[in-house]
């Protein structure tokens, strides 16, 4: 009767829900396989960044022992250094420090030749020669290089650090330039001040002049390595730059 025809309808009416339950069913396994294989396959991965870390961190701390061995090797070479010196009579010593500047100085001058950073103390069209040693008035011989350009050119700092300014009646106005690293640079015969104190290469400290005993327009460019009195010849420098 009526009743019967709706259990039959009923009954054939959850067929399709049956039937999307166990597709369901076996997509949310084959779902899961998916995932598990995926994890598996995430695994080796995992396993391999963790080995690299560790090589890393071995690799780093095996760089880090080595410097101390240098540093500590570095020291007992100085101890040893000033230990033979110490033997030598003085003008032997003498002639061993001397020696050893001139290395010194002569690595600086060629790492600086080899920079990127450093700058042209003097912008623009410029003219200069290997005038070092010269002889000068009052028995000085010249200890610089002498960078010719016209009146007002621009002068920079050839590297980073901190500038001062000063005048005598031989050089007129001038700069000195202790760099970062300890350096120092020497300028004179300027038309006028440029930046004073905290400057970076290529930062405007001065201008070309020919002021004191200066004989046309020029800036007179001195370096010294390690500051002092150890002023070489900067042509190396400015040939390579300017």
């Amino acid at each position: 009767g009526p009743e019967d025809a709706l259990v039959i309808d009923r009954a054939t009416g959850l067929r399709p829900l049956v039937s999307a339950a166990g597709q369901l069913g076996l997509l949310t396994a084959d779902g899961i396989d998916e995932a598990l294989r995926r994890l598996a396959g995430m695994a080796a991965p995992v396993a391999d960044l963790g080995s690299r870390r560790r090589l890393v961190s071995n690799a780093i701390a095996a760089a880090n022992r080595l410097v101390a061995e240098q540093v500590h090797a570095a020291g007992g070479i100085r101890s040893d250094y000033s230990a033979a010196l110490g033997r030598l009579d003085g003008a032997d010593r003498r002639r061993v420090e001397r020696s050893t500047l001139i290395r010194r100085n002569t690595s600086a001058v060629v790492r600086l030749m080899a920079s990127t950073d450093w700058v042209c103390p003097v912008i623009g069209e410029v003219r200069f020669h290997d005038t070092w040693g010269e002889p000068r008035p009052g028995g000085r011989s010249h200890r610089g290089v002498d960078i010719s350009a016209p009146m007002n050119t621009p002068i920079v700092a050839p590297v980073a650090g901190v500038v001062s300014h000063r005048w005598d009646t031989i050089g007129g106005r001038s700069f000195d330039l202790v760099a970062d690293n300890g350096d120092y640079y020497f300028g004179t015969h300027m038309r006028r001040f440029g930046i004073e104190g905290r400057v970076e290469a290529g930062d405007g400290i001065g201008f070309v002049g020919a002021g004191g005993n200066a004989k046309g327009h020029h800036l007179h460019f001195e370096y010294h390595p390690g500051a002092g009195d150890n002023a070489v010849n900067p042509f190396p420098l400015v040939d390579t730059h300017c």
